[in-house]
């Protein structure tokens, strides 16, 4: 089940940032293979997803799989938001 504020966001990004309000994209559309994300656009829908919701993409996780349609993108950020809810490890404790 996909987050709907996610989704609406990311389809909202590509269809007015990228498409420039030509087009519409939908959960599945292969953004990569149909060339409607490039390597420049990709980055920048990168950096609207760590503003927008407040994480921090693993450095060359925006390509292939992750990036490939409007769903995996939903999919990863929930992944995203979801590991950013987990407590941090607690530090070892040395015994001087």
């Amino acid at each position: 089940m996909r987050d709907n504020e996610v989704f609406q966001a990311v389809k909202g990004y590509v269809e007015d940032s990228v498409l420039k309000g030509q087009g519409e994209v939908e959960g599945d559309t292969p953004l990569l293979e149909w060339g409607i994300l490039d390597s420049l656009s990709v980055a920048r829908l990168g950096n609207f997803v760590e503003k927008r919701f407040e994480v921090v993409l693993p450095t060359g996780s925006a390509v292939g799989e992750r990036f490939h349609s409007l769903d995996s993108i939903c999919e990863f950020v929930t992944e995203l938001r979801a590991g950013r809810t987990q407590p941090e490890p607690a530090a070892p404790h040395d015994a001087a």
